[in-house]
């Protein structure tokens, strides 16, 4: 008589070998459509496997998943490709092509109904770890996908549309984040709404320096001319800038306002430099930074670095849109620091013209950008001014505009 051995749970176990991974499920949502709707937009050969009983938010996408031409199977447990129903609470979705290969695994067994524990890997060589296991528990043997679908790191076009829409779909879950809970807790509608907007302004600019990475990294690839050291701090500037969207998040929610502690200005202005200079990409603009003070000052090391990031993007941006090809034509952006009596002073300069209406730059609503929120400078003043600093509009004209922050020392 054959011996019948039961078959574990091996993908959860491999969610739990990430440790403490917890991800909301309208995250979840953003994942799942951030990986699915590039493909679903432009179809291309390729395989998705998907085990989803949760589809709250996503129906739509299994469905037009399920009336397209991408092969696609399915491993719920009333679906005929399962050997046995071993997986309970545990899903996943793989989307393997010849350009873009994601493998999401998630648990629903938390101790909150909200969340799920996850494992996510996008064009790893670990890729073949989950789908091993997978393979082991499915009908159809997966193998020669795995054979199939093995791309080219250097040419990932799908892989930018799906951080994009991960991007975008993440701006989108902050903003309902912030507005579910102000209303849970009952704010004014005049403080609530500033405070939402101010929220969301920060958030989509960290965001948005992670997008702008993306096509630096897309720019190197195509060419074929990877500098391992230019993607690293590509790398290094994301992470850094999602980190600080995330911190104005549990900002918002613990209600903590500011966190002032001695800070190297230095470091500051130096990792302000890091994850602005991809502003500059392909723009004929010269980044001036003359940082050679080194003091301490005091103040919430979060805030502050969105200042200079704010005041740099908007010396950016007054330039406007010109050809990659252009010339520079002494165009530049410029920082420079200095101390006066017990104050640190950071001078931000830019040759982009002069600033109409300049006494209502700090205005909050006022903006000379089509596109704009006019929450950025105004956002800037009150930070700085929580922060026992303050921001000047020391100088606008045809030749030069100067912005002053002034920063106690410690």
């Amino acid at each position: 008589m054959k011996k019948i051995v039961r078959q574990q749970n091996y993908l959860k176990e491999l969610i739990e070998s990430q440790e403490n991974r917890y991800l909301s499920r309208q995250a979840l949502v953003c994942l799942i459509r951030a990986v699915l709707e590039p493909l679903l937009d432009k179809p291309e050969v390729g395989v998705v496997l998907y085990r989803i009983i949760n589809r709250e938010g996503v129906m739509g996408l299994i469905k037009r998943l399920e009336f397209s031409d991408i092969e696609a199977y399915d491993y719920s447990d009333e679906s005929a490709n399962l050997r046995e129903k071993v997986w309970a609470n545990t899903e996943f979705l793989c989307v393997l092509t010849h350009r873009f290969v994601s493998i999401i695994l998630w648990d629903n067994n938390t101790d909150s109904p909200d969340k799920v524990r996850y494992y996510s890997i996008c064009n790893s060589r670990l890729q073949s770890e989950a789908l091993d296991i997978i393979n082991r528990n499915s009908i159809l043997d997966i193998k020669h996908f795995q054979e199939q679908f093995r791309p080219d790191r250097r040419d990932n076009i799908l892989l930018n549309a799906s951080i994009r829409r991960l991007i975008e779909s993440m701006d989108e879950a902050s903003k309902d984040a912030v507005l579910g809970y102000a209303e849970e807790q009952t704010v004014v509608p005049v403080k609530y709404d500033s405070n939402t907007r101010a929220i969301a302004h920060e958030i989509k600019n960290q965001l948005s320096i992670c997008d702008l990475y993306t096509e630096v990294i897309r720019r190197y690839c195509k060419k074929n001319n990877i500098e391992e050291a230019t993607i690293s701090n590509a790398l290094d500037c994301m992470s850094r800038a999602v980190k600080m969207a995330n911190n104005c998040l549990v900002g918002l929610k613990s209600g903590d306002t500011n966190d002032l502690r001695p800070l190297s200005l230095k470091d500051i202005i130096n990792t302000a430099e890091d994850l602005t200079k991809v502003y500059f990409e392909c723009k004929n603009i010269d980044y001036i930074v003359e940082n050679s003070i080194d003091t301490t000052i005091l103040a919430d090391e979060n805030k502050f670095t969105a200042v200079l990031i704010n005041l740099v993007k908007n010396a950016v941006e007054a330039f406007g849109i010109e050809e990659e090809n252009a010339l520079k034509n002494g165009k530049y952006v410029k920082i420079q620091t200095e101390i006066s009596g017990d104050f640190a002073v950071i001078h931000v300069l830019n040759n982009a013209g002069e600033i109409t209406n300049p006494d209502k730059v700090f205005e909050e609503g006022f903006t000379t950008k089509s596109g704009g929120s006019g929450m950025g400078l105004s956002i800037c003043k009150k930070s700085l001014e929580e922060q026992l600093g303050q921001i000047t509009l020391e100088h606008t004209g045809a030749d030069y505009t100067e912005f002053v922050i002034k920063i106690g020392l410690v």
